[in-house]
């Protein structure tokens, strides 16, 4: 019988069985490594926190010394960590390329070095500066999402031999747990950083539209300004608006007297701007203009002098904003404050810019405004010289005539006669009335208007017969015109004088040879049209494009160059216009009268 064979000996197995277990035991702790780096990541571990944890799995399941975490520094390429000296914690720099962590950065791959100071690889002055003392070296890559190098994870002395190819696969499996913390946590700075970076250029877009949407609304509020406080008004109203101050008051001088005058609006009464004229440096506004410095203030300040203003305006400062007013190289021509934030006890420095900027415009206002009025005021002084120069030498013919009659007069004793004289000196003193009024009211610039229903056709029959007297001495007939007899709304009064001068200006172009003039009214596209028509010699061309100037004549006797000026004016006032045609054969002025819908 053949003999059977004999089964293996279990010997060998039983050898492997130490080395099996050690090995699954060694699977086991780089699992158990792996899930709890794992899991705080997942957590949301701080970044330092699990790259500690790393590190000291590292040590472990390496059976390391020492493991070691260099970060690469994006602008220089430098490896950068940390190392313990001694009782503290320093940071090392590795330059670009150097060492052997510099070395897997530039392959990209793994390095194990068996003995470091047999490595030139190794740089030794590391350990001469912790007094430490490196024998191996497993050195593995860090990548991020996009396979760049951006660390290197590094195990030092391992306890038990040599570092092994399992020793790099675990080291390699933590790096790349390590890089993905490393790259989320620098992608979500990088995402914090352009999110703040957005918030701050939003914040930045909407202060700067604010800021123009105040000056466009401050610079069209002060150019309807007609007089110095609609200009201060409008200035402090959206000074107040845009800063949510209570109050808020201009400080100038004077331009005549030089007196320092307080400028004082309160947000509970804004149609109400009030003055005070104070003592240089008076208050927290005075000390602003004084030094030239914006600033701020809380309360009194211990200054006696701010509680006399709050007592004279019937208010109480707690806190205030201040900016001097900037006139031509750079001087101070006064300044500008805010009294009480609305939501807070005090103003702040986005306040303040806003207050530099409105106190900007309001320099530039002020200074144009004054400007204007320097001007306006010398225009003034010029036009009043050449006024009185015009109508001194227009007196001389009615004085003239009136010198004549009062001699003719005392040279009589027919008391027919007298009385025929003193009628011809009284119609002299008329025209020089006339000729005053006239005068004064261009010169006042009067405005007012007296509107009132007129009935057209007895309006125009009062004007022809108004000239009664003075046309019989002419040899001119008037007469009127009335294609709309109905009501009409203006000033009576006026339009009465502006068609008494342009009839008197086609008496004086008629002259000694005398002629036609008629008056007229119609009704044309919701305007009353006035017009007076002569059949005289037709106006100078010299003085043709110049006529409704004021001073100008064509050498009529007794005219003072205002006449048609004076007509211009008035039918402007009644928002109309004046017009005038022309030829040798004759002239007709017009003028339109608007009549508004409720007329």
């Amino acid at each position: 019988m053949p003999e059977m064979p004999r089964a293996p000996a279990a010997k060998p197995v039983a050898r492997r069985a130490p080395a099996l277990t050690a090995a699954l035991a060694r699977e086991r702790q780089i699992n158990a490594a792996l899930l709890e780096v794992g899991a705080a990541i997942g957590a949301g571990a701080r970044l330092d926190d699990v790259l500690e944890l790393i590190l000291a799995k590292a040590r472990d399941a390496l059976g390391a010394d020492r493991a070691t975490l260099y970060l690469v520094e994006e602008a220089s390429g430098d490896l950068v960590s940390r190392i313990p000296v001694g009782d503290r914690v320093e940071a090392i720099r590795v330059p670009a390329g150097r060492g052997v962590s510099g070395a897997v950065v530039k392959k990209g791959a793994p390095v194990r070095v068996k003995d470091a100071y047999r490595d030139r690889r190794f740089l030794r002055m590391f350990d001469k500066l912790t007094g430490y003392r490196t024998r191996t070296i497993l050195s593995v890559p860090m990548r991020n999402h996009q396979k760049r190098v951006i660390g290197v994870l590094q195990a030092l002395n391992k306890r038990d031999g040599e570092f092994t190819d399992d020793d790099e696969r675990t080291l390699v499996a933590l790096a790349t747990q390590g890089a993905v913390i490393i790259d989320n946590s620098r992608l979500h700075l990088g995402l914090q950083k352009s999110n703040e970076e957005l918030v701050e250029t939003a914040h930045q877009l909407h202060v700067r539209v604010r800021h123009l949407d105040l000056l466009l609304t401050l610079e069209t509020a002060m150019a309807q300004a007609g007089t110095l406080d609609d200009l201060l008004r409008a200035a402090l109203r959206e000074a107040l608006r845009a800063t949510s101050a209570r109050a808020g008051a201009v400080l100038l001088r004077d331009e005549d007297t030089g007196e320092p005058t307080l400028h004082f609006l309160s947000r509970a009464d804004k149609s109400r701007l009030r003055r005070l004229v104070v003592h240089a440096g008076d208050g927290f506004i005075g000390r602003v203009e004084q030094s030239s410095t914006p600033g701020f203030t809380r309360g009194h300040a211990g200054d006696p002098s701010e509680k006399k203003l709050d007592d004279a305006f019937g208010f109480e400062t707690r806190s205030a904003v201040g900016a001097p007013l900037e006139g031509q190289g750079a001087e101070t021509i006064g300044a500008i404050a805010l009294y009480n934030r609305d939501e807070r006890e005090a103003f702040d420095d986005e306040d303040m810019k806003l207050l530099r900027l409105i106190a900007a415009n309001v320099s530039t206002a002020l200074q144009l405004y004054l400007s204007r009025k320097r001007q306006e005021k010398g225009e003034r002084l010029s036009t009043i010289g050449r006024l009185l120069s015009s109508v001194i030498h227009d007196l001389k013919t009615p004085m003239t005539v009136i010198s004549g009659y009062v001699q003719l007069s005392a040279g009589t004793d027919d008391p027919v006669k007298r009385h025929e004289y003193a009628e011809l000196v009284q119609k002299q003193f008329d025209l020089i009335r006339s000729m005053q009024s006239e005068v004064l009211a261009f010169a006042r610039g009067e405005k007012s208007l007296l509107v009132r229903r007129v009935y057209l056709a007895m309006f125009l029959e009062q004007v022809a017969r108004s000239f009664a007297a003075e046309l019989a001495d002419h040899r001119v007939t008037l007469t009127t015109r009335a294609d709309d007899r109905r009501l009409a709304y203006f000033d009576e009064g006026k339009v009465t004088r502006a068609l008494h001068n342009l009839v008197r200006n086609s008496i004086e172009a008629l002259g000694e040879r005398g002629g036609h003039i008629e008056i007229a009214v119609r009704r044309e596209a919701g305007a009353v049209v006035f017009s007076v028509r002569d059949d005289g010699p037709g106006i100078p061309k010299a003085v043709e494009a110049r006529l409704f100037d004021s001073f100008v004549t064509s050498g009529k006797k007794g005219g003072t160059g205002l006449g048609l000026a004076a007509v211009k004016k008035i039918v402007e006032e009644h928002g109309g216009r004046v017009s005038a045609e022309t030829s040798p054969g004759g002239t007709t002025f017009s003028f339109t009268l608007p009549q508004g819908d409720a007329r």
